[in-house]
């Protein structure tokens, strides 16, 4: 947690110091940090990946968007080191694992939780819907265990294999079939077991991805007068746009990315990513009918994931 602790001693040293300033001295400060996170936000840029690419394609799907092309760039799209120290920290204080527990990861994508958790020596095994991700994570983590297989199948795993279960990072948003889930996860978890699932307010929660908000405990969310629900990133060669589009009625909601040639500014990629997003509160109650207990919630404000949450369910004995 060294991360966090230089994080909050910073944080807490500009607010003593915003604290002694005058009315006005505050209004420049967040005049000033507005403007700078606006520039940041208009003209992000990532190095270090470049294309040529000339016919348009429209990819959705797991099996379709997670090719080689945008597996290699998610990581610098979406992971956040501190996130998922903090979530690593707070899974380990509020489960307390041992030598003896077998955790499972659902939606390893690149492997870091997995890479983290196999750390600390805690068994542990990742599981994703993309073998194009397995791929990815056993080449940055070839000594750790990754498995490709679909978690609404009850079937991958035997019953009663693991005393953890992970669900993190809008994993539990891409299943449609909740209860069944819910009821794999009981399934294949011992008795007194646990199941960590990342839950959000659809309504609040920053739609800004990482890579274009570097800033995340300054994100310019909480200055705009309506929400931001678009994201801008500059790469090399190529510009990516997503946008977050929620469909309240039916309890859903499309994450599109648009990926554009620097060159000529035009649009060679486009997929869309199917979220069935239910409020978190109707989740929970899936959760407390397939026999869960609702143990604690963990709120990932401290790492610039506000409106976020871990909601911890423990297996009944």
């Amino acid at each position: 947690m060294k991360i966090l602790k230089t994080l909050s001693k910073g944080v807490s040293s500009i607010s003593n110091t915003y604290e002694k300033l005058s009315n006005w001295g505050k209004v420049l400060v967040i005049f000033s940090i507005i403007i700078i996170l606006y520039m940041m936000y208009k003209n992000n840029r990532t190095e270090g990946f470049t294309v040529t690419r000339q016919e348009f394609t429209f990819k959705d799907g797991t099996s379709e968007i997670y090719d080689d092309f945008y597996v290699n760039i998610y990581d610098q799209l979406l992971y956040s080191d501190v996130k998922n120290e903090f979530e690593i920290d707070k899974i380990i204080n509020n489960t307390k694992p041992d030598e003896k527990s077998v955790i499972l990861d659902i939606g390893s994508a690149t492997g870091h939780h997995v890479a983290a958790l196999a750390e600390k020596n805690f068994k542990v095994v990742g599981v994703d819907q993309s073998d194009t991700m397995v791929k990815k994570a056993k080449e940055m983590y070839p000594n750790l265990n990754f498995l490709q297989g679909d978690v609404n199948n009850a079937m991958i795993f035997n019953p009663q294999s693991f005393t953890h279960i992970l669900c993190l990072y809008f994993t539990i948003y891409y299943i449609p079939d909740k209860l069944q889930f819910f009821r794999n996860c009981m399934k294949w978890l011992i008795g007194g077991g646990y199941l960590v699932v990342h839950l959000v307010d659809k309504y609040m929660f920053d739609t800004i991805i990482p890579a274009a908000n570097p800033l995340l405990l300054l994100t310019p969310q909480r200055y705009a007068e309506k929400r931001i629900t678009n994201s801008k990133v500059t790469f090399d060669d190529f510009k990516y746009q997503s946008e977050f589009q929620l469909n309240d009625q039916n309890n859903t909601a499309k994450f599109v990315e648009t990926f554009k040639n620097k060159s000529d500014d035009k649009v060679f990629r486009k997929q869309e990513h199917q979220l069935y997003m239910e409020p978190y509160q109707d989740i929970l109650e899936i959760a407390k009918e397939a026999g869960f207990i609702v143990q604690s919630k963990i709120d990932l404000i401290r790492a610039g994931y506000e409106y976020q949450y871990l909601f911890v369910f423990v297996k009944p004995n």
